[in-house]
């Protein structure tokens, strides 16, 4: 069975629902989480933050943490995935943002550093991952990590 059939199926057991807020990713997530027949059951719905206003804005990242930690650190994402769960009223949400690549590489974030956040009511969970490859094999292995994250955060409670 898929990550994301073993996530719908937990999340359908504890009757929780899920949303995303993704910026690398670009939707990717979401698209995975959808592709399960009965997702609407369980995932509310989804932003595509790639640029920071919309970040801040719909989504309440302050801008201190831009200007402080920038777009690509655990900040942003925490306050992603918490602030996501809010907005979407859902019982967890989970939050990507790195650097696919080929560009966007700085000191100290190569491209493939991904921050992955997953906040349900009771916990938020944020970690830093560098995938190897190019900017789809970084997309899908973030995806991965986000499904892996999400599934453990719901079967933990």
């Amino acid at each position: 069975m898929i990550l994301a059939e073993r996530l719908g199926e937990a999340l359908s057991q504890r009757r929780w629902t899920i949303s995303t807020v993704e910026s690398c990713t670009a939707g990717g997530l979401a698209y995975r989480i959808t592709e399960i027949p009965g997702a609407s059951a369980y995932y509310l719905g989804g932003v595509v933050a790639y640029d920071n206003r919309v970040k801040a804005d719909w989504i309440g990242v302050p801008e201190r943490i831009f200007a402080e930690h920038g777009a690509v650190s655990e900040e942003a994402a925490r306050a992603m995935s918490e602030n996501g769960r809010l907005r979407f009223d859902t019982d967890l949400c989970a939050a990507i943002t790195g650097i696919a690549g080929p560009g966007g590489a700085t000191p100290g974030k190569p491209v493939g550093t991904v921050f992955i956040s997953v906040a349900s009511q009771t916990a938020t969970r944020t970690e830093r991952i560098c995938f190897e490859g190019d900017r789809e094999q970084v997309r899908q292995s973030a995806i991965d990590a986000a499904l892996k994250m999400a599934l453990d955060l719901v079967t933990a409670g």
